[in-house]
Protein backbone atom coordinates (compact mmCIF):
# COMPACT_ATOMS: atom_id res chain seq x y z
CA UNK A 1 0.00 0.00 0.00
CA UNK A 2 1.59 3.53 -0.40
CA UNK A 3 1.93 5.96 1.87
CA UNK A 4 -0.38 8.12 0.77
CA UNK A 5 -2.98 5.51 0.91
CA UNK A 6 -1.70 4.71 4.48
CA UNK A 7 -2.33 8.08 5.83
CA UNK A 8 -6.10 8.45 4.56
CA UNK A 9 -6.89 5.46 7.12
CA UNK A 10 -5.29 6.93 10.07
CA UNK A 11 -7.26 10.31 9.09
CA UNK A 12 -10.27 8.29 8.77
CA UNK A 13 -9.10 6.17 12.40
CA UNK A 14 -8.29 9.68 14.10
CA UNK A 15 -11.34 11.73 12.72
CA UNK A 16 -13.72 8.05 14.12
CA UNK A 17 -12.25 8.68 17.26
CA UNK A 18 -13.48 11.91 17.79
CA UNK A 19 -16.67 11.32 16.51
CA UNK A 20 -17.08 8.70 18.84
CA UNK A 21 -15.67 10.65 21.54
CA UNK A 22 -18.44 13.57 21.05
CA UNK A 23 -21.12 10.75 20.81
CA UNK A 24 -20.37 9.01 23.51
CA UNK A 25 -20.19 12.62 25.62
CA UNK A 26 -23.58 13.25 24.37
CA UNK A 27 -24.91 9.93 25.91
CA UNK A 28 -23.33 10.51 29.08
CA UNK A 29 -24.79 13.73 29.59
CA UNK A 30 -28.06 12.23 29.02
CA UNK A 31 -27.23 9.28 31.57
CA UNK A 32 -26.00 12.46 34.00
CA UNK A 33 -29.51 13.86 33.99
CA UNK A 34 -31.28 12.32 36.51
CA UNK A 35 -28.19 13.03 39.23
CA UNK A 36 -27.47 16.38 37.93
CA UNK A 37 -31.35 17.03 38.76
CA UNK A 38 -30.89 15.64 42.27
CA UNK A 39 -27.62 16.59 42.98
CA UNK A 40 -28.01 20.54 41.59
CA UNK A 41 -32.12 20.59 42.26
CA UNK A 42 -32.06 21.80 38.88
CA UNK A 43 -35.47 22.34 36.79
CA UNK A 44 -36.50 20.67 33.80
CA UNK A 45 -35.76 23.80 32.25
CA UNK A 46 -31.89 23.57 33.79
CA UNK A 47 -31.38 20.33 32.98
CA UNK A 48 -32.97 20.92 28.94
CA UNK A 49 -29.85 23.46 29.10
CA UNK A 50 -27.50 21.03 29.61
CA UNK A 51 -28.09 18.79 26.86
CA UNK A 52 -29.16 21.33 24.25
CA UNK A 53 -26.29 24.32 25.23
CA UNK A 54 -23.89 21.66 24.44
CA UNK A 55 -25.49 20.16 21.14
CA UNK A 56 -26.12 24.35 20.48
CA UNK A 57 -22.62 25.36 20.90
CA UNK A 58 -21.27 22.29 18.84
CA UNK A 59 -23.46 22.50 15.99
CA UNK A 60 -22.82 26.25 15.75
CA UNK A 61 -19.28 25.84 15.67
CA UNK A 62 -19.12 23.45 12.62
CA UNK A 63 -19.27 25.71 10.08
CA UNK A 64 -16.66 28.10 11.18
CA UNK A 65 -14.17 25.38 12.27
CA UNK A 66 -14.38 23.50 8.42
CA UNK A 67 -13.55 27.11 7.26
CA UNK A 68 -10.46 27.39 9.76
CA UNK A 69 -9.52 23.79 8.32
CA UNK A 70 -9.39 25.19 5.12
CA UNK A 71 -7.48 27.86 5.63
CA UNK A 72 -5.06 26.74 8.62
CA UNK A 73 -4.97 22.85 7.61
CA UNK A 74 -7.73 20.25 9.00
CA UNK A 75 -5.29 18.64 11.39
CA UNK A 76 -4.17 21.38 13.37
CA UNK A 77 -7.96 22.69 14.15
CA UNK A 78 -8.74 18.76 14.83
CA UNK A 79 -5.86 18.95 17.68
CA UNK A 80 -7.33 22.77 18.79
CA UNK A 81 -10.77 21.50 18.71
CA UNK A 82 -9.70 18.09 20.71
CA UNK A 83 -7.25 20.17 23.28
CA UNK A 84 -10.77 22.58 24.05
CA UNK A 85 -13.47 19.73 24.05
CA UNK A 86 -11.45 17.96 27.01
CA UNK A 87 -10.21 21.10 28.82
CA UNK A 88 -14.46 22.12 29.04
CA UNK A 89 -15.40 18.60 29.93
CA UNK A 90 -12.13 18.10 32.08
CA UNK A 91 -13.36 21.75 34.32
CA UNK A 92 -17.05 20.32 34.05
CA UNK A 93 -15.87 17.03 35.74
CA UNK A 94 -13.55 18.23 38.11
CA UNK A 95 -15.44 21.04 40.12
CA UNK A 96 -16.64 19.42 42.93
CA UNK A 97 -19.36 22.14 43.82
CA UNK A 98 -21.47 24.42 42.23
CA UNK A 99 -23.33 27.19 43.40
CA UNK A 100 -26.07 26.75 40.78
CA UNK A 101 -26.71 24.76 37.96
CA UNK A 102 -25.68 27.51 35.58
CA UNK A 103 -21.87 26.75 36.23
CA UNK A 104 -22.12 23.57 34.48
CA UNK A 105 -24.17 24.22 31.83
CA UNK A 106 -21.55 26.46 30.62
CA UNK A 107 -18.97 23.77 30.88
CA UNK A 108 -20.65 21.80 28.87
CA UNK A 109 -21.37 24.57 26.31
CA UNK A 110 -17.60 25.15 26.29
CA UNK A 111 -17.14 21.29 25.69
CA UNK A 112 -19.55 21.71 22.69
CA UNK A 113 -17.52 24.63 21.51
CA UNK A 114 -14.26 22.37 20.71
Amino acid sequence: MKESGRRRWWALGAMSLAILAVGVDGTVLSVALPTLSKALHASESDLQWFSSGYFLVLAAAMLPAGLLGDRYGHKKVLLISLVLFGSGRRHARFRRRWASSWPPVCSSASAGRG
